[in-house]
């Protein structure tokens, strides 16, 4: 039996468009853990039978929508902290990508890209230890999914 593949956790990671290059994303520095969840919304339908109506019905489901967050905690670097602040202090969706795969490994990296607003970004300090951060991210839109193409 052959052994699955799998990624290591660091390269799960959210990348924002840097605010003075456009189409260049950048890794703000010092998360350690990264959280991505993609949800399906729908609604129940129940459908009865028609040749017998007493029969139990059984319901089907339609897709209202997809959606799309994520989480970062880590050490609040001082090297993020203007990044994650511009992506938060905005009305505006940022672009962005959240990886999986190291962002240069054609045979391995996926992506998903597309508008997200930063919906928090929380700051800890406790006397003794180093300052953290959590951000949490959603979806403004459609998520598009990429296959890691890297030209020689």
């Amino acid at each position: 039996m052959a052994k699955p593949g799998n990624y290591a956790g660091s390269t799960v990671a959210i990348f924002l468009e840097s605010a003075t290059t456009a189409g260049t994303y950048i890794r703000p520095c010092g998360l350690n853990n990264h959280t991505v969840s993609f949800t399906k919304n729908t609604q129940d339908v129940t459908v009865p039978d028609c040749d017998d109506p007493e029969l139990p019905a059984w319901i089907e489901r339609g897709v209202e929508s997809l959606d799309f967050s994520a989480n970062g905690a880590g050490i609040l670097a001082v090297e993020a902290v203007d990044e994650w602040w511009d992506a938060f202090n905005t009305t505006e969706s940022v672009n962005a990508r959240i990886y999986i795969g190291k962002p240069d490994d054609a045979t391995n990296g996926r992506y998903w890209q597309g508008k997200v607003h930063v919906t928090g970004f929380e700051v800890t300090g406790e006397r003794g230890n180093k300052a953290q951060t959590t951000v949490s991210i959603v979806s403004d839109g459609e998520l598009t999914f990429h296959t890691v193409s890297v030209t020689p």
